[in-house]
């Protein structure tokens, strides 16, 4: 059985200089595990003015229901699916956000979705503060420096390439003087290791269906999350087993002090 439902292109702007795909590692949005249990995979195409870090398999589906025609064939085809009992064969999102960097404009915006519903903010691209270390380890071949930082409220330890003179990174990481291929934070419940990296001239496109995400701030969309999660009323319909951490019995989901989303200040 083949998807009928065809991929909508969008003009691009701009094309790209470099592609490195990366292996991101977390633990459950349900916040029911304190590990990083979870793995996506995401790729980050930047030019050094523009990047987008986004999941190629999510993007294939937003594609495809961006357009009223592609929504409806996608419904159609999953129901046949279940109705063969070939479930499998539906494509799955792998990751929910986007990242876009514009680096002339000083600008991230991110794109997430919490509650069913997608969003959109912005935030200033500001100097992120590093403490570069003297020591270094190999990734994908190329001679990786070690350097810290404090972000969105976490500490976070990176390995950025020199030689490859892109100030450039996975997620919102970004400001050393060379591409970040390995990224972890204290605990390391989150960590972004690349897997993959190539000199290409591959498109640059932007999010699809772009004005349909619900403009809100940072800390909202981080709190309305964690509201979600802690509502009594979801609760109610989610799964009731109990977590047993560090010998101690938790309902529902972890608190804070445990496992938190990846930004924190909010």
């Amino acid at each position: 059985m083949t998807l009928l439902c065809s991929v909508v292109i969008i003009s691009p702007a701009q094309t790209a200089d470099i592609k490195v795909s990366y292996l991101y590692q977390h633990p459950e949005q349900t916040m029911r595990s304190a590990d990083a249990d979870v793995s996506n995979q995401y790729i980050l195409l930047s030019n050094g003015t523009l990047s987008k870090f986004y999941s190629p398999k999510t993007e294939y589906i937003d594609s495809i229901e961006s357009t009223p025609e592609g929504f409806e064939s996608f419904n159609t085809f999953k129901r046949i699916c279940y109705e063969k009992k070939q479930s499998h064969l539906i494509p799955r999102v792998d990751g929910s956000f986007y990242i876009t960097k514009e680096f002339r404009k000083k600008r991230i915006r991110t794109y997430d979705v919490a509650s069913g519903t997608r969003f959109k903010w912005d935030e200033p691209l500001t100097e992120v503060k590093w403490d570069i270390a003297d020591s270094t380890k190999n990734i994908l071949g190329y001679e990786c420096v070690m350097a810290h930082t404090d972000f969105h409220g976490r500490k976070w330890t990176v390995w950025f390439a020199p030689e490859i003179p892109v100030c450039d990174g996975p997620w919102k990481l970004h400001g050393l003087p060379g591409l970040i291929l390995e990224a972890v934070c204290d605990g390391s419940q989150y960590l972004f290791k690349a897997d993959g990296i190539e000199y290409t001239d591959k498109a640059y496109y932007e999010v699809y269906s772009e004005k349909n995400w619900e403009p809100i701030s940072g800390k909202e969309f981080w709190s309305l999350r964690r509201v979600s999660l802690e509502n009594p009323s979801r609760n109610l319909h989610s799964n009731s087993n109990a977590i047993v951490f560090k010998g101690a019995t938790y309902q529902k989901y972890l608190p804070k002090e445990i496992v938190d989303y990846i930004e924190t200040d909010y």
